[in-house]
């Protein structure tokens, strides 16, 4: 055979197989080079769960430590219909009740965008508006340190807050926002609580004395303090409304007949450090007492959606912040 003729066909083919080797190389380094790369980092921004309605707000955004070359557009639903373009925005809610949710996006070229989200609640904290359904007497006082009005109902001997103590002294409001702290008052742990005096003057943190006092009255007999208090959960709990939601769920077990004004709300507790973080919202009441366990644990009280009953537990007195309910001997006794 002609070596001539004998080597084209091998020549020919080696030429397919270089073309073809040249062309996926090709395509793995287009690839390599269209495939986005991950940021590192996580978009933050300090915004609050409730605002009041009508109210503006100042946000910014961070958090993406690489790419240095961000930038960041915002989306509010329900109040823009188009996006913003910048790290710092302000936002004007709308002067009506609702909930809003708020988008920070990251982008930079090259890279996949990022996201976090959170939602806002539009508040109003004047009487039965957003807060529905609590009951209030005619006694109130008003707290000198920063003009709070504070409600109070007569339980046998002790005048009782009908609402938790929102005192800003120390201790954190509700989910971190300062606009819910009038309706829903502030956490505190129970050195804050009792070693700083949080309550009026006059008033103190409910000492074990006088939890046994109001169940006294509730029950119509004693009751110790170191007991489940059957049934005072359903007397001292209130079917509220807020933003026209039930706040407790349903049960069968819990009626929150609230026959006494006491006004217990579900809204659970935070822990040190983690103060927007509230677990037990809805399903949890937690008020401390003054009382102590020992040197580093003390006593709250806490009343559970599906359980109609008034139990006691205990915890760190420096770790988890629960409600404080203020009380004081009735004048005329």
């Amino acid at each position: 055979m002609d070596p001539i003729k004998k080597f084209c066909p091998l020549a020919l083919l080696a030429l397919v197989l270089f073309a073809l080797t040249a062309v996926t190389a090709c395509k793995q380094e287009e690839e390599e080079e269209e495939t986005p790369g991950s940021m590192s980092g996580t978009i933050v921004y300090d915004i609050p769960y409730y605002v009041l309605k009508g109210e503006t707000v100042t946000m910014t955004a961070s958090g993406i430590i690489y790419p240095k070359e961000v930038f960041y557009k915002w989306f509010v639903s329900g109040v823009y219909s188009d996006t913003l373009t910048a790290s710092t925005i302000t936002v004007k809610f709308p002067d009506s009740l609702g909930v809003f949710t708020v988008s920070a996006h990251s982008y930079a070229p090259g890279f996949y965008s990022s996201s976090t989200s959170q939602q806002v609640t539009t508040i109003d904290t004047t009487w039965n508006t957003s807060l529905s359904g609590l009951s209030r007497e005619d006694q109130y006082i008003i707290d000198e340190r920063d003009d709070q009005a504070y409600y109070y109902v007569t339980i046998g001997d002790l005048d009782w807050f009908s609402q938790n103590l929102a005192w800003d002294g120390v201790g954190t409001p509700f989910q971190a926002s300062d606009a819910a702290a009038p309706l829903f008052g502030s956490f505190y742990t129970w050195n804050e609580a009792v070693e700083m005096e949080v309550c009026p003057e006059g008033w103190r943190v409910p000492t074990q004395e006088d939890w046994e006092s109001f169940a006294e009255a509730l029950a119509g007999k004693p009751l110790p303090f170191i007991d489940n208090w059957k049934g005072l959960g359903v007397l001292a709990s209130v079917d509220a409304k807020m933003n026209g939601n039930r706040i407790w769920p349903y049960s069968p077990d819990n009626a929150h007949t609230n026959d006494f004004g006491w006004n217990a709300l579900p809204l659970g507790f935070t822990f040190v450090g983690s103060e927007k973080l509230v677990t037990g919202y809805s399903e949890y009441g937690c008020w401390w007492s003054a009382t102590e366990k020992n040197d580093t644990q003390a006593y709250y009280r806490y009343i559970w959606y599906d359980l109609g009953d008034f139990p006691m537990s205990y915890t760190d007195k420096d770790d988890m912040r629960a409600s404080v309910r203020c009380v004081r001997t009735h004048p005329q006794f």
